[in-house]
């Protein structure tokens, strides 16, 4: 494709996906359904998705020095994404522990040893992108090391989507800095302390944040932009079957359509359809549509 490439900065994992009936309670013990072994990680999954939409995709990221790493690197090789600046650390490859209930809700539990110790500056930020690209994050990285990558993005007139699950720091005073926040609903009210995903949005964007969309699954998006106009974007009819991984294909599919300079009002609705489609699969990587089938759920391709 022609266009902004896109660099995404974050995180590279094993997933393991376990179905039960129900979410377990404290104390509780439940038999597996059905299990799958995978390759995630929000950073991954959403260079893959923007890789398969037809982008130019690097990512900055680290794995362990085990099998899993050179596994993780060798797929995204195959997927065509640029993995000549992945760190490999001392340590064991990130691993995610995913439960899905019959209904497609689910939790995360996530070792970061990886993660937490991977520190991307400036200069490496600068090595791989130019004016115009966009720049994906997400929550796995430091707060420092989060805001030293938007104001550098900034600085060097670069667009930028944070996306920061899981939450683990006050992202507001990085809000200036960022173009396009996503944002699921959970998120959104822990962010900005509002229950209520309209008045979130708009806080969020009050905030500093170009434009904030906040997921709400069955019940579609919210989206505030502007002067702080907020509306409410449908969700396409689908029976969920597993949650995992729908919002980095919304992102992954926002950002490449980004990069072909298409405006968001344009390139979300086709971002809903692909998330819709992962949603009624199983597994996180596995449930994403192939090249030929995301020309179909992405019509900019």
């Amino acid at each position: 494709m022609s266009g902004a490439r896109v660099c995404v900065v974050g995180n590279a994992a094993v997933d393991l996906t376990l179905r039960v009936a129900s979410l377990p309670k404290p104390g509780e013990t439940s038999l597996a359904l059905g299990s799958m072994l995978d390759f995630g990680g929000k950073g991954a999954n959403q260079a893959v998705i923007a890789a398969r939409a037809g982008a130019e995709v690097t990512l900055l990221a680290a794995v362990g020095s085990d099998a899993d790493g050179a596994r993780i690197v060798a797929m995204l090789e195959a997927e065509g994404i640029d993995t000549r600046h992945i760190a490999q650390l001392d340590c064991a490859t990130d691993l995610s522990i995913v439960t899905v209930d019959a209904a497609g809700e689910n939790t995360i539990v996530t070792r970061n040893d990886a993660a937490s110790a991977y520190a991307p500056d400036a200069a490496a930020l600068d090595a791989v992108s130019a004016a115009g690209d966009w720049i994906v994050l997400q929550g796995n990285l430091s707060r420092a090391v989060t805001a030293t990558l938007l104001r550098e993005a900034r600085r060097g007139n670069r667009h930028t989507l944070l996306n920061p699950g899981p939450v683990q720091f006050d992202v507001k005073p990085l809000l200036p800095d960022v173009d396009v926040l996503v944002v699921n609903g959970v998120e959104a009210a822990a962010l900005s302390g509002e229950p209520d995903p309209r008045r979130a949005a708009r806080s969020l964007h009050a905030d500093g944040a170009t434009d904030v969309l906040v997921t709400l699954g069955a019940n579609g998006v919210v989206w505030c932009r502007g002067e702080g106009r907020v509306d409410h974007v449908p969700a396409l009819a689908v029976t969920a079957v597993d949650t995992v991984g729908a919002g980095d294909a919304l992102c992954g599919t926002l950002v490449a359509g980004f990069a072909r300079g298409l405006p968001l009002r344009d390139v979300l609705p086709h971002a809903m359809s692909v998330a819709a489609f992962v949603v009624g699969r199983h597994g996180t990587r596995a449930s994403f549509p192939d090249r030929r089938r995301m020309r179909e759920l992405a019509r900019f391709i």
